[in-house]
């Protein structure tokens, strides 16, 4: 029940707020101590309340389809992964939020530019977005915890097949399908640090810090499990700028 309540606030809050710039319905919805991790948004509800207002002056957008979303929720944290067009690019966007007494009290994201070309054929963000299994919520996590700190992390690609299945479907652009499309990606990229791990049925996300393309850089991964091992991979990261519009970090 508390999960569905934070999921549907948030779906509200991309209505009222993002959608319609109401700037009393965040007065409703935030805390009063809200915090920031966006680094170009001021912290606190008046930095939420400014860029609403910058919102607000920008042109209206002649797309008027349902952006797609897969959302999911762990306990007060909910998880959005969505694309959405912005100044004329699409643009692929993670959002976290974290909820006290049904208010949204943080806000993480990362947010990068759809690519126009992927070597594995998929689309970026598209693919499944039901829940199921939520019964083996906590085990899926368990297998992502593992397969990020032994493989990504410490570099033993020799266990990949104990997590992933050898075809696994991969839609992080700069990846291939399958084994050696991972293994690959990740001898030259390299994830560092993990800080959060969310999961709800057959779907993990991670927050980590890392090194892409020799940037230090927030990253999201998405995983869809199937029987135990991961199934389909998408990702969200942004580069971590040197200067930030407040003193959180985009972690």
């Amino acid at each position: 029940m508390k999960q569905s309540i934070n999921k549907q606030i948030v779906l509200n809050f991309y209505k009222k707020v993002i959608g319609e710039q109401d700037l009393e319905y965040v007065e409703k919805i935030v805390t009063d101590h809200y915090i920031q991790h966006n680094p170009q948004v001021r912290t606190g509800k008046e930095g939420l309340l400014e860029a609403i207002k910058y919102l607000k002056q920008l042109p209206k957008s002649k797309e008027t389809s349902k952006p797609f979303m897969r959302i999911l929720t762990d306990n007060d944290y909910v998880v959005v992964h969505m694309k959405i067009e912005f100044g004329g690019q699409k643009k692929i966007v993670l959002d976290l939020f974290r909820l006290e007494n049904e208010l949204i009290a943080e806000h993480w994201d990362a947010i990068q530019n759809e690519s126009e070309n992927s070597i594995n054929g998929n689309s970026e963000i598209e693919g499944p977005v039901l829940i199921e299994d939520k019964g083996r919520t906590t085990e899926n996590k368990k297998v992502v915890a593992n397969f990020t700190k032994h493989v990504l992390i410490d570099g033993t690609f020799d266990m990949l097949e104990e997590y992933v299945i050898t075809n696994v479907i991969q839609h992080n652009p700069n990846i291939n399908n399958g084994l050696i499309g991972l293994k690959e990606y990740y001898q030259k990229n390299n994830i560092q640090k993990v800080h959060r791990i969310l999961g709800e049925g057959n779907f993990v996300v991670t927050q980590s810090t890392g090194t892409i393309d020799n940037q230090h850089t927030v990253c999201y991964d998405i995983y869809r499990l199937k029987n135990g091992l991961i199934a389909e991979h998408w990702s969200v990261s942004q580069v971590i700028p040197k200067v930030m519009a407040h003193t959180n970090g985009m972690i």
